[in-house]
């Protein structure tokens, strides 16, 4: 399902929190609007993904042979749409990230039409991909409570280290490493804070996993993707999302995210059960994850090393998942790389000055 926008949020705290960010980026940062990387420092060997706002491509850098993830995105779209301070966190975010389970970029550079994410290649696909893979499209609690713990510390480290609330979590923004682990990706609806108590009013997200603070509109913070990480383990474990609509109504499944309570099947454990509902609590006071700790604690994870998790020492346990994606792509048409041009339009409209910044060149990873 597609996202939703209504973008009202104060432009001048916008503004702020992009300023703190820049400040924040590192001297290894470097300004490339110098064109010293540009697109045609790159082979194009196919799209690999598409998102709202743009396309993914996997793209070979010609001096090195290194492969990236090339995120094309449309500057008039961008503007026409309000997002300008939206793309230019998820590059600060992307650009910022030291941690495992969030997606690292390389590169960003931008033409007079198009901005360019060069992001780390992550091969094993989209959680979404991978949850197709088993029976109904369910995991087990073992695998659930894996995935669950990796996208836990990503969203910890996003939440107290970046400040940023990430406002889109979904399987298809999860993206799984050929080793099994998890990443979170596209930051393009998250939103920089100043304040923990600090509080948004946009409209945004994908409708299934949006949280009811946002459907009111009576203000919303990183609660929400406590929220989502609640829908995301129904699903998960499920093989659909709690309140959805067979015939997808946008209507119904708000009206269901504000007024219905959760219909849990059987066969789920009484601790998955609870978590599951403390952390789809519609006041979002009472939400579990008002401490990252309450969620770390939870019966739920009494299995999980959170140590472990994060040195990446546990075993993934949804390789032979893993393992179909990866087998389906070995047999796919190898693509040809080849160079990548822009399409040339007659009329371009005026960016200046709107993305200063944007391209930055990270030495390492």
């Amino acid at each position: 399902m597609g996202n939703c926008f209504n973008q009202d949020e104060n432009a001048k705290t916008s503004l702020k929190s992009l300023k703190k960010v820049d400040q924040q980026q590192s001297q290894s940062l470097q300004d490339l609007d110098a064109n010293k990387i540009t697109l045609k420092d790159f082979l194009s060997q196919g799209q690999i993904g598409r998102g709202q706002f743009g396309k993914v491509f996997r793209v070979k850098m010609k001096n090195s042979s290194q492969e990236y993830a090339m995120k094309v995105i449309k500057k008039s779209e961008i503007i026409q749409f309000g997002l300008v301070e939206h793309t230019m966190l998820e590059k600060s975010v992307l650009i910022r990230s030291k941690n495992p389970f969030v997606v690292k970029l390389k590169y960003s550079f931008q033409t007079d039409q198009k901005l360019y994410l060069v992001m780390e290649l992550v091969t094993g696909g989209q959680l979404s991909k991978i949850l197709s893979k088993y029976y109904q499209n369910r995991l087990t609690q073992v695998q659930a409570q894996f995935c669950a713990a990796e996208v836990v510390l990503g969203l910890e480290y996003i939440h107290e280290t970046l400040k940023v609330v990430y406002r889109d979590l979904k399987p298809d923004n999860i993206l799984i490493t050929q080793d099994g682990h998890l990443k979170l990706t596209d930051f393009g609806l998250s939103k920089q804070y100043d304040k923990q108590d600090m509080k948004f009013f946009t409209f945004v997200g994908t409708p299934e996993y949006i949280a009811p603070e946002i459907l009111l509109k009576s203000g919303h913070n990183t609660s929400v993707d406590w929220w989502s990480l609640g829908i995301l383990l129904y699903e998960m474990l499920v093989g659909y999302t709690p309140f959805r609509d067979t015939s997808n109504n946008l209507r119904m499944i708000e009206n269901k995210i504000i007024q219905s309570e959760i219909v849990f099947p059987d066969f789920l454990s009484t601790e998955a059960k609870d978590i599951i509902s403390q952390l789809l609590n519609k006041d979002y006071r009472n939400r579990l994850g008002n401490s990252v700790d309450q969620i770390k604690k939870h019966l739920f994870f009494s299995q999980i090393n959170w140590d472990d998790i994060y040195h990446l020492r546990t075993k993934s346990p949804i390789l032979d998942g893993l393992a179909k994606i990866l087998k389906q792509k070995s047999i796919e048409k190898k693509v040809e790389p080849k160079k990548i041009f822009e399409t040339p339009h007659s009329q371009i409209r005026q960016t200046d000055g709107q993305f200063e910044g944007f391209s930055v060149n990270q030495d390492e990873y």
